[in-house]
């Protein structure tokens, strides 16, 4: 065997074709892997704050089969919360940090990459959060915001998480406005996705909180109310945050059992907890209670629980050590240990970083303190500090809640705006509609209309080509009947020819009829015949009509060497126009009587031209003439109309008058045009 060499063109092709199919076994291999990925953050997400360490473990363990580089990264993001919620702060920050440096000195940003970034973003915000460095954390969420809103993706679950994160942090600023705002978009946002039942939980316990500072106490309790309905549907963090804020509410509103209830709620709560600082700050606020329900032994108690829960790492920040402070004096005031207030309530502090409610009620306890001292001139003037405090959070909170208002309004103004423009666009969708069914309709009935049409076209042409039929049908029975005359002579010829023949003169012109009868009979009977049939019909007919005066008339025959003899053409289609010319042409004043016939073959067309130098032709002259050929010509026109019906080629056949096209002419022309390959089949 011959061994084939590859040609260049054929090595490109094999290559191309690996190369192609490397590509897609790695596109494959990539998808099914960022599928596995997914699936494995869905399925951790809930155990992240319950069981962080294991599952950093399993995640770890996951990694190192891991290819894709946004794949790694997701796992380290997601592995960077659970350090988080390990109270591992240092390295929860570590790993983001390394995140965003891959994300940031990435030249593209594709849909992926951008989803990347805002999750690490998101739980930078957070972890700044934590750390109450709020605007740190809102710039943060901002830019996680920012990469959201260049997803083309309808799942918007994560936007609505950094708008609600967003308006905690302006809440615990004291910027009330641009809180209400965050929460109102992240309800918006949740409510035209359909996720309330995942969402709305946190929305609805902020926005009660958000009221509950403006005091704005009854639309608080009714947002706490909505949110309540969530309660079974939460993740533990939202419950937590959702008890603790419901129990602040009762405290604010001065209803200590009720808010006792609540905090104990969340203290079982956080209880599982791994970040005990969520502990300490809820064993903080139930001894608060105690302390205003005037139970300092349970005060003490769960004051002392909440340092040891906080830490020296959670003390040392000044906001925490200024709370904690603050509730020891109000202790050390209960026990009247004045000198432990004092020394609780003389630490120094940064003005500049204290909540001002927090340093309202300092003055408030600094004025408690000196009256129990009876030093009334100090007393008097923390008193007076106090209400400084308390008129700036007054003026805060109003010139906070008219902002709020504002806000309020313009997204409400907005929202309308935006019904009225979905109304709007609604209505002309209805148009649309209905102008879409009427069109359909009506294209339906001309469709109907145009089926109807040709239906009843091809009905009409159905019945002409039966009432076509019946005609033949009908012509041919009355030249049957026409024949049978001709017939019996025939047959009397036949037995009578032997007594003929003994007499020269008359053998030949018998026989000349007797052929001539066979010959009309049998064309009679069939459609089309070869073209040497009909010429042979013809020739017999004018030798045996010229016996007695062969002079008469002239018979001139051009046959083109081109035309084939074999060739079908309706029968008597030569016959009766040369008869016709024999009977009708010419009159006793007709000089040199001639009748041309011309068989040709152009454009695949058989032409027959039967041509006369007689009076002309005059349709109806001879229609009482008993002698008449009208009736073939009749018959011939409807053969020709009814074969017509089963060709695209149409057969044609013309009879013209020489005068009309020449004043000088005279005479008739007949011309039939037969397409080669013509169907006589009917």
């Amino acid at each position: 065997m011959e061994k084939q060499q590859l040609t260049p063109y054929g090595v490109f092709v094999i290559l191309f074709s690996l190369l192609l199919g490397c590509s897609f076994q790695k596109s494959s291999v990539k998808e099914a892997e960022t599928s596995r990925v997914d699936s494995l953050l869905s399925f951790y997400r809930d155990s992240l704050a319950v069981r962080p360490l294991a599952v950093i473990s399993k995640l770890r363990t996951d990694q190192e089969n891991v290819s894709d580089s946004i794949n790694y990264y997701n796992l380290n993001q997601t592995i960077s919360r659970c350090y988080y919620f390990s109270n591992q702060v240092d390295s929860a920050f570590l790993l983001n940090d390394r995140v965003l440096h891959f994300v940031e000195k990435q030249p593209e940003k594709d849909g992926r990459l951008l989803k990347l970034s805002a999750d690490a973003y998101n739980s930078r915000g957070v972890f700044f959060q934590d750390m109450n460095q709020w605007d740190s954390a809102i710039v943060c969420l901002h830019n996680a915001s920012e990469a959201l809103s260049q997803v083309n993706d309808f799942e918007r679950l994560p936007a609505i998480n950094v708008y609600i994160n967003l308006a905690d942090c302006y809440q615990h600023q004291g910027d009330y406005g641009w809180a209400g705002y965050h929460y109102r978009k992240a309800l918006f946002l949740s409510d035209s996705l359909g996720v309330g039942d995942k969402m709305n939980y946190p929305i609805y316990s902020g926005l009660a909180k958000l009221y509950q500072e403006l005091e704005n106490y009854s639309l608080s309790d009714s947002y706490f109310r909505k949110a309540e309905q969530y309660w079974d549907k939460g993740s533990d963090y939202e419950k937590y945050y959702f008890a603790n804020s419901r129990g602040n509410y009762y405290y604010v509103t001065k209803e200590y059992d009720n808010a006792l209830v609540w905090f104990q709620r969340a203290n079982v709560i956080v209880a599982n907890f791994p970040q005990p600082i969520y502990r300490g700050i809820v064993e903080g606020n139930i001894g608060e209670i105690y302390l205003l329900k005037e139970q300092p032994d349970s005060a003490r108690y769960y004051l002392e629980r909440s340092v040891a829960f906080f830490g020296e790492s959670a003390l040392q920040q000044s906001g925490i050590k200024f709370y904690m402070d603050g509730l020891f004096a109000s202790l050390a005031l209960q026990e009247n240990d004045l000198q432990e207030a004092a020394r609780r309530l003389n630490q120094p502090y940064d003005t500049l970083h204290t909540d001002l409610q927090y340093q309202y009620y300092h003055n408030k306890r600094l004025e408690e303190l000196y009256r129990k001292k009876k030093d009334f001139v100090q007393a008097y003037y923390y008193r007076n500090q106090a209400n400084l405090c308390g008129d700036s959070l007054r003026n805060m909170k109003i010139e906070n809640s008219i902002r709020e208002t504002e806000f309020r309004y313009r997204q409400d103004t907005t929202l309308l705006k935006k019904d009225i423009m979905i109304t709007q666009t609604e209505a002309k969708a209805q148009q649309w509609m209905w102008l879409a069914w009427i069109a359909g309709l009506g294209l339906i009935i001309v469709v109907l209309l145009m089926i109807c049409a040709l239906l009843y076209i091809r009905r009409k042409k159905e019945l002409r080509y039966k009432q076509q039929i019946a005609t033949i049908t009908q012509l041919r029975m009355a030249v049957v009947r026409n024949r049978i005359a001709p017939h019996y002579i025939f047959n009397v010829l036949n037995s009578v020819m032997p007594i003929f023949r003994r007499y020269e003169e008359l053998s030949e012109p018998v026989n000349l009829l007797i052929d001539v009868l066979r010959g009309d009979l049998l064309s009679s009977e069939q459609l089309a015949v070869p073209l040497e049939k009909e010429v042979s019909f013809v020739k017999n007919y004018l030798k045996l009509k010229m016996l007695g005066d062969p002079e008469r008339i002239r018979v001139e025959w051009s046959v083109s060497s081109g035309v084939s003899m074999d060739t079908l053409v309706p029968s008597m289609s030569i016959q009766i126009p040369v008869e016709n010319a024999v009977k009708y042409a010419f009159n006793t004043e007709s000089l040199n009587p001639c009748i041309m016939i011309s068989i040709s073959v152009e454009n695949e067309e058989l032409h027959v031209s039967i041509e006369d130098n007689g009076i002309g032709y005059h349709p109806g002259a001879h229609a009482r003439d008993e002698r008449s050929t009208g009736q073939g010509l009749k018959i011939l026109y409807r053969t020709i109309d009814l074969l017509n019906t089963r060709n695209i080629r149409k057969m044609q056949f013309s009879i013209r008058n020489l005068h009309s096209v020449s004043e000088k002419g005279h005479g008739t022309c007949v011309l039939l045009i037969v397409p080669l390959n013509y169907n006589f089949i009917l």
